[in-house]
């Protein structure tokens, strides 16, 4: 329930971030941030998010993240909704169909995967691996969006935002899930890690909402989020999917319900108030 309580506050809060990163074109990937923090409207959309994220914290806390995680997707057709109204345009048909094909296919998804888990635990060689992993995988967004332009780059760093988060999500569930159990010394350092992650992912997603392709990122963002996240849950911390035939058939057609969804919206233009083809975002951070 707290999961689904907190993701229309998300997507509010995403609305409203969007708006103020899409009027922030010259800016660098690293300092985009930082002058972000500095805008009212952003700032709003930072706290909003904060409560709704809150929410999800609790619930990454007494849940496994194949259950957790996807249920944000559920603040998507508001998103798309709360955004358009912000930005004073109408909503397009093909906004809405997206988006509630990414909705249902993750929704679907859901329902099939496995509902139990056991507490999740972490150990330093292990952490070291994922982190070590992630890192690479970020690095490999940054440059695949560094090398496209228009809906791809939004694409590739909107990807990027979601391995962050997943990251993020998975680290928070060892450390609450471990913090109703006992405090010691792992609720700290994989606390820490998981704000690391974190920043990583808030880079990726402002500068993939500045593209002006706001459903096509934040669709890609939470489905990204959740498929690395619930990849960290089987890979790392023995959490479950679907073991017969038929829930293994559902989710693939859930899959791609959700990928045509993601196709959907990535063939849309971007906003008036955003160029066309805008500038490399990730120049800076790849060059450093």
């Amino acid at each position: 329930m707290a999961a689904v309580a907190g993701a229309p506050l998300v997507a509010l809060g995403a609305a409203l971030q969007q708006n103020a990163a899409g009027h922030c074109q010259n800016q660098s990937f690293l300092r985009l941030l930082t002058h972000l923090i500095r805008t009212p409207k952003w700032l709003l959309g930072a706290l909003t998010t904060f409560g709704g994220a809150a929410m999800h914290i609790i619930a990454l806390a007494n849940g496994p993240l194949t259950v957790v995680q996807p249920l944000g997707m559920s603040g998507l057709p508001i998103a798309v909704l709360i955004a358009a109204a912000i930005d004073r345009r109408r909503v397009k048909k093909l906004e809405i169909v997206g988006a509630l094909a990414v909705s249902t296919g993750l929704v679907s998804l859901l329902m099939l995967l496995p509902h139990e888990s056991a507490p999740p635990t972490l150990d330093g060689p292990s952490a070291i691996v994922l982190c070590g992993c992630a890192f690479a995988l970020l690095g490999g967004a940054a440059v695949m969006a560094r090398r496209s332009l228009g809906a791809v780059n939004a694409l590739f760093l909107a990807i990027g935002s979601g391995i962050g988060y997943g990251v993020f999500a998975a680290l928070v569930r060892v450390s609450g899930s471990t913090a109703l159990r006992e405090v010691s010394g792992t609720v700290f350092w994989v606390g820490g890690l998981a704000v690391v992650f974190c920043v990583m992912g808030l880079m990726f997603q402002q500068n993939a909402y500045r593209t002006g392709r706001f459903a096509l990122s934040y669709a890609t963002l939470l489905v990204a989020d959740p498929i690395t996240g619930s990849l960290i849950g089987v890979l790392v911390l023995n959490e479950q999917l679907p073991d017969s035939f038929l829930s293994g058939m559902g989710a693939l057609l859930a899959c791609a319900v959700t990928i045509a969804g993601v196709v959907i919206l990535a063939r849309l233009a971007p906003h008036h108030h955003v160029r066309t083809e805008p500038e490399h975002p990730v120049r800076e951070l790849v060059s450093v």
